[in-house]
């Protein structure tokens, strides 16, 4: 099933992602993309966005999409509070089996 078929459930394991961005950096990546989003939401360390990624929760999530840049890649958006600051975070395992911070952005 694609997960546009899938309704309101994310494709990936919100544990299983935060598993990973717990790991430490040999297991997630953060693209440039999203550590350009956190600067602008005044966070300055990658620490900032892996605590924001293992604060989530079930309750947290939006929707799953297709990546904009690699179709036929899916990715789940959460919408979060984290330190006063409403975010949009975006987030995927590759076929490698790592965690990526697509985006991380006030939203």
């Amino acid at each position: 099933m694609l997960p546009s078929q899938r309704g309101s459930r994310p494709i990936y394991d919100l544990e299983l992602v935060q598993q990973l961005v717990g790991q430490g950096p040999l297991s997630h990546l953060v693209t440039s993309a999203a550590r350009a989003g956190a600067r602008a939401c005044g966070f300055t360390a990658v620490d900032d966005i892996v605590e924001a990624v293992l604060a989530l929760s079930p309750a947290n999530f939006y929707k799953t999409m297709e990546a904009e840049k690699c179709r036929g890649r899916w990715q789940d958006v959460y919408h979060s509070e984290f330190h006063g600051v409403e975010l949009y975070i975006k987030v995927q395992i590759t076929s490698a089996g790592a965690a990526v911070v697509v985006q991380f952005k006030k939203r």
